[in-house]
């Protein structure tokens, strides 16, 4: 430094700014431009009253104090609640099933077949009343207040002929206390068993027997008051194979004729 003032002193020329300025410039810009990083890098307000910078960690609790969750022992777990569901395979259509009888199901009367467990051979070619002109129908059939009436009671005059209302065979024929003297015939219709019964004919009246073929309108009998009749009439009944009586009369009307 000396030197360089004595060499400046025989020069004659005073220090330069330039050597000035390089030698103080760079310290000073490196402390300005390093506060400047602290100033920016910081929040305003960690250096405001009451701020706890330095002395507490990341979420602002204190260092050195252990941090503690305790849980309540009534808590109870939160349950997740799932949308159920429920699979439902369609019902299918219900096929309707034919029905093949010419008359519409057995109605409520009595059940049982006596008298006709036989089929007949052949389809009947007809069907006919058990008269072969129309009478007039006493009791019908259902119930009435000694019982029910498993027929109907055709009222024509004593010794009247009584024919067999189809193609078919005899299965029964006798006498029974209640019925009288009777014939039990079965027919093929619509590809079933058709049971006719006929009662309380005269006595000594009846004209087939059991197991003999017959057509229709053939005579079986004459009309009369035999077993517990207070009047001469024809008791007849209607059963399919079931043995479950129904009504003669609708039967008749809708698939018969006299003759």
């Amino acid at each position: 430094m000396q030197l360089r003032e004595q060499s400046n002193e025989r020069t004659g020329r005073k220090p330069s700014r330039r050597s000035f300025t390089s030698r103080f410039l760079p310290p000073a810009a490196l402390l300005f431009v390093g506060a400047l990083a602290v100033a920016t890098s910081l929040p305003a307000a960690a250096f405001g009253p009451g701020s706890t910078f330095g002395t507490t960690g990341r979420s602002g609790v204190a260092q050195g104090t252990q941090q503690n969750l305790s849980v309540d022992a009534s808590a109870t777990d939160a349950s997740v609640l799932r949308d159920g569901y429920t699979v439902k395979t369609p019902t299918p259509t219900p096929v309707p099933v034919v029905v093949t009888k010419p008359a519409a199901a057995s109605t409520g009367g009595s059940p049982g077949g006596w008298g006709c467990q036989k089929d007949a051979p052949t389809e009947t070619t007809k069907l006919l009343w058990p008269y072969d002109h129309p009478v007039k129908i006493g009791d019908g059939f259902g119930p009435r207040a000694e019982g029910m009436h498993d027929g109907i009671d055709l009222l024509a005059g004593n010794g009247t002929p009584v024919q067999a209302i189809g193609d078919g065979i005899v299965t029964a024929s006798g006498y029974n206390g209640s019925a009288g003297n009777y014939v039990a015939i079965a027919s093929m219709v619509g590809g079933q068993r058709l049971c006719s019964m006929y009662m309380h004919f005269q006595d000594g009246s009846v004209t087939v027997t059991v197991g003999q073929l017959l057509t229709a309108g053939t005579v079986i009998g004459l009309t009369g008051d035999t077993g517990n009749a207070s009047v001469e009439h024809c008791h007849f009944e209607l059963f399919w194979a079931d043995g479950v009586r129904f009504d003669p009369a609708a039967f008749l009307t809708a698939n018969a004729t006299y003759s």
